[in-house]
């Protein structure tokens, strides 16, 4: 079967995205340098299209506030790797000046930030998650191709669960690129902190929530969608189990939260009391 160029760009995106998942999960900057180029490559490609050009400037358009905050933001983070006269160190950052201030020699210049190569990488960390905004926007423009992109999301929070869970069980050893040895008590998986992995389980959760949500209000009773509910129930227990076990209190905070909104938000909104408690329960169990 031919695939369509639309569904080729979110294949490629759901490979990268998952490299990035994998591989950044460590945080080290050669995977975020490895990550941010095939970001940019593939959102240089989508730019080609006048289709997805008209996606994005639409999508700025409504989003001009958050993104010139986002913006602004990242020149923050690159304010603090420029160098700035020594004397200037004493108003953004009087810790560092104190500190060079021990050393002998004269210093005439220096960044606020005490390790300017390690933040220049965050920079393009957070660009990274940037573009690949951008890049969801421009190629998931549809409702089925956002029940595409959720259901990918939750099915790799939901191998992301699994593997993180035996690695829990098995004392979360080192394996490979992958040193879990600081956390043996907590699920982390590929992630160096489990307050991360937490949080991006967490967006699985949502990705899962959305599709049965979806799945109860938008599509027609007639079609049959029962062995895609089991599948996205199923990779929502897992996908709990790693929230919880990552005992991260502001993982499982926001996972409380999220709970809590998604049945104040069905039963509060609901035209229908009787069948948003219906929901409520289905979804629950």
């Amino acid at each position: 079967m031919q695939l369509s160029k639309n569904k080729k760009y979110q294949y490629l995106f759901f490979s990268i995205l998952t490299v990035y998942t994998i591989f950044n999960g460590g945080n080290s900057n050669l995977s975020i340098q490895i990550n941010f180029i095939l970001v940019c490559f593939l959102f240089l490609f989508c730019l080609k299209d006048k289709n997805y050009n008209a996606h994005l400037i639409k999508f700025y358009k409504n989003n001009q506030k958050s993104m010139l905050i986002y913006i602004l933001f990242i020149f923050y983070l690159l304010f603090q790797i420029l160098p700035l006269p020594i004397e200037t160190l004493k108003i953004f950052s009087p810790e560092k000046f104190k500190i060079i201030s021990k050393f002998e020699g004269e210093i005439s210049n220096s960044p606020i930030s005490l390790a300017p190569s390690n933040s220049f990488f965050q920079i393009l960390n957070y660009a990274t998650l940037l573009i690949v905004l951008l890049i969801i926007k421009m190629i998931f423009y549809t409702d089925k191709h956002r029940i595409r992109f959720n259901l990918f999301l939750s099915f790799l929070g939901f191998i992301t669960s699994i593997i993180a869970i035996t690695f829990y069980l098995n004392g979360n050893p080192d394996i490979l690129i992958f040193k879990n040895s600081s956390y043996r008590n907590a699920s982390t998986g590929f992630f160096i902190n489990r307050t991360v992995f937490a949080v991006f389980l967490l967006f699985s959760l949502i990705s899962s929530l959305e599709i049965l949500r979806y799945l109860h209000t938008k599509i027609s009773k007639k079609k049959d969608n029962f062995f895609l509910k089991i599948y996205v129930r199923l990779f929502i227990i897992f996908i709990t189990i790693g929230i919880i076990t990552s005992f991260s209190r502001i993982g499982n905070f926001l996972f409380l939260i999220t709970i809590i909104f998604y049945l104040f938000n069905e039963y509060i909104f609901s035209k229908n009391k009787s069948s948003s408690i219906k929901y409520i329960i289905i979804l629950i169990l």
